[in-house]
């Protein structure tokens, strides 16, 4: 546990970055210096806070300015004087609070006679971001009871000038430090947060869900996200927690599950910890909602990529014809075509799968082959060379089994539907063909490392693109990537 002391208060805050609203023109900041008892004189003391107080009034009623307690320095500083302060200095002690303005000054008392007293004020009004003086104020006044308008006159004057002389910031060329703006607020605000940090412990080999509440911002809601990595296997979630200052024991409860001591079980995919400070300190408390993956994974957790060869050859011996040549309402000579490039890409899911380890995919595929096909007959010399485009999809279904960690198998069967384009020039005209294709194969995976979702696959595989009276049969092998999440 830490102790919330000042130290990592102001250090926290100086690290952090929170930027200044946006507007057309930005009031510029006044610093009010104490105004210096040059003498020390004790019953006149009061005149240093008087005259500061009233200045502070008097610049706010303008409008036209912010005003920032000197306080916020001597906690930044406690052992800070202010004595002997003019232009250069005082625009010193200014900027270190963000401030484009501090007033200056000092007074003493002397006396005339056995029992007259007067006062001398003297002011300035310094415009920090020139580091120079815009106001000065010199002026005495006998001390009787009205020594008090005196004082409300002076700091009205000062503020007149002020106002005459300081024309309004340009807020989009002007920019304040905006850490010191952080640590600002948080001067003049104290943070109330207490939890300094909070890791849900996950699943062996995944990093831990961490996140660490800015301690300077009261916000006590948050969001904890875990992957599928973190969640797999993971049943009871441990949680650890620090607290800022002491010790404590905190109550904690959840929206969708239960926690005992500081292991907790969820029943939902967005159960909500509560963590309150204490049990009898319960007005305050975080909120972390914890947002849990699907279990069986996201919606596509299996896709892959192959590319490969095939061979092709039509079958006359499965009862279709096989013309010898192009001859008109004959038929295409596919014996003559030869394939060239296959390409494939698949889609599964773990979510409405059938069991034994039986699992569907959706399949898309490419084909693209040519061939020099003889006209008229086979003997003729003439030929023509055609082109084959082939671009379909369907179901395919296997069951992926692996030996060890490395290695795997995968026999499978697909049913497809293809639309086919055969033509001698791209432009040019051509036939067109649809084609079922059955096909069986199988997979083999070796996987890139242990426990990672990506495998090779080098896959060998039969069909046969069949038509009307004929087909069009093929041998073929593939390699490429897989990724599936389990």
């Amino acid at each position: 546990m830490r102790n919330a002391t000042l130290l990592p208060t102001l250090a926290l805050a100086l690290l952090s970055i929170s930027p200044l609203p946006a507007g057309k023109t930005l009031k510029r900041r006044v610093l009010v210096l104490p105004f210096d008892n040059t003498i020390k004189n004790k019953n006149y003391a009061w005149m240093s806070d008087s005259i500061s107080e009233n200045l502070k009034a008097d610049l706010l009623k303008t409008g036209r300015f912010d005003v920032l307690d000197v306080t916020l320095l001597r906690k930044i500083d406690p052992g800070i004087q202010f004595a002997n302060l003019d232009a250069q200095n005082a625009s010193a002690f200014a900027q270190r609070l963000n401030c484009e303005v501090a007033i200056v000054g000092r007074f003493s008392v002397r006396k005339i006679g056995r029992k007259k007293e007067v006062v001398a004020f003297e002011a300035e009004g310094v415009d920090a971001l020139e580091k120079q003086s815009v106001v000065a104020k010199n002026e005495e006044a006998v001390i009787n009871a009205e020594i008090f308008d005196t004082v409300d006159k002076l700091a009205a004057s000062i503020s007149d000038e002020l106002n005459q002389k300081l024309p309004l910031l340009d807020a989009a060329s002007f920019k304040r430090d905006d850490r010191l703006e952080r640590l600002i607020r948080r001067l003049e605000k104290p943070p109330t947060g207490f939890l300094d940090s909070f890791t849900l412990g996950v699943a062996p080999g995944s990093p831990p869900v961490k996140f660490v509440p800015e301690f300077d911002i009261d916000t006590f809601e948050y969001d904890a996200y875990v992957n599928y990595d973190q969640a797999e296997g993971i049943q009871t979630y441990v949680l650890e927690y620090q607290y800022w200052g002491k010790r404590l024991k905190p109550p904690i409860s959840v929206s969708d599950g239960e926690c005992i001591a500081d292991k907790c079980r969820f029943t939902s995919r967005s159960p909500t910890l509560v963590f309150a400070k204490s049990a009898s300190e319960k007005d305050k408390s975080y909120k972390i909602k914890i947002h849990l993956p699907h279990p069986k994974g996201p919606v596509v957790s299996r896709w892959w990529l192959t590319a490969g060869y095939p061979y092709t050859k039509s079958l006359s011996q499965l009862g279709h014809k096989n013309p010898e040549a192009l001859i008109l309402d004959a038929g295409i000579p596919f014996d003559a075509m030869r394939g060239y490039a296959h390409f494939e890409a698949g889609f599964g899911t773990e979510r409405l799968q059938f069991g034994g380890g039986f699992k569907w995919a959706l399949v898309t595929q490419l084909f693209y082959g040519h061939g020099n096909l003889p006209q008229f007959a086979a003997d003729s010399g003439y030929t023509a060379l055609v082109h084959m485009a082939s671009a379909g999809g369907g179901l395919r279904i296997d069951r992926p089994t692996f030996f060890g960690t490395r290695y795997g198998l995968s026999p499978f069967i697909g049913f497809y539907g293809h639309y086919q384009r055969f033509f001698r020039e791209l432009s040019g005209g051509g036939l067109n063909a649809m084609a079922l294709v059955p096909e069986i194969g199988i997979n083999q995976y070796f996987r890139f490392g242990y426990k990672l979702r990506y495998r090779w696959v080098l896959t060998l595989a039969a069909g046969s693109f069949i038509y009307s009276g004929q087909n069009l049969s093929y041998v073929r092998a593939s390699v490429g990537v897989e990724y599936a999440f389990r």
